[in-house]
């Protein structure tokens, strides 16, 4: 049998190289499809992934090493059983940064707000979503753009800002309230701002590199997230052109 046959060192490192793989695989979802540039800087998952990628590449081969024996009898178990606690530890990982990803970028008022599944929950526990769960994103889909504007109902309307207002509830939160986000395309229109005013908030250079790969866009809005606020560049009609990494006023 393989394990009774290999090395110490040679059992580490096929444990090594198991570990690398899996670890290439999880940063590729994480930094490509959860949180792609540049959505990784305006949250605070770089720690946390980098953090459950070393443990992953550290700790597992290292205690492969450490309980390996020639002659012992349960190296097959005790690899198993290494194994096994790897791969719930990482999907334990992965179940935290998944629930902390850019779920919705969502425009309410006159910006747009990075909202994360966990922030939807107790939304999806206690009310009617109508289609907006973020169970039906899908394991592998990017951040999902809608708009959230309080209701046309004076009273609805004054129970949401009532709410916000005392019990910090944002409209933003409320996935039952989602709508496209081609229904916002006036909206988005008449709160944009013009791209001159990135200037006073950016560096010069940098804004005119970003613009020059964007020559569609006409205007702007800020994006309110955990970490680094940044810019949702917009057309001539309202339409949604890209996230930049941009400051959308002084930090």
């Amino acid at each position: 049998m393989f394990l009774s046959t290999a090395s110490r060192w040679a059992l580490t490192r096929y444990h090594l190289l198991f570990s690398f793989v899996i670890s290439t695989v999880i940063t590729a979802l994480i930094y490509l499809v959860w949180y792609p540039s540049p959505m990784y800087l305006a949250t605070d998952v770089l720690s946390i992934a980098l953090l459950l990628v070393a443990i992953n590449l550290i700790v597992p081969p290292l205690l492969t090493f450490i309980v390996y024996k020639t002659d012992k009898k349960e190296l097959l178990r005790d690899v198993a059983v290494i194994v096994a606690i790897q791969i719930v530890a990482l999907l334990y990982g992965l179940s935290v940064v998944e629930q902390g990803r850019p779920a919705y970028l969502v425009f309410a008022i006159d910006d747009f707000e990075v909202v994360r599944p966990v922030d939807t929950k107790w939304a999806q526990q206690t009310t009617a979503i109508g289609g907006y769960e973020t169970s039906r994103l899908g394991l592998f889909s990017n951040a999902k753009l809608v708009y959230s504007p309080f209701s046309a109902n004076k009273n609805i309307r004054n129970l949401q800002q009532t709410e916000e207002l005392m019990d910090g509830i944002s409209i933003t939160y409320r996935v039952d309230n989602y709508q496209p986000i081609v229904t916002a395309a006036n909206a988005i229109k008449k709160k944009s701002q013009p791209l001159s005013v990135l200037n006073n908030y950016n560096d010069v250079q940098q804004v005119s590199h970003i613009l020059h790969q964007y020559p569609q866009a006409d205007g702007w809005l800020p994006l309110k997230a955990p970490v680094l606020d940044m810019v949702v560049l917009t057309d001539s009609t309202g339409v949604v052109i890209d996230v930049v990494n941009l400051r959308p006023w002084d930090e």
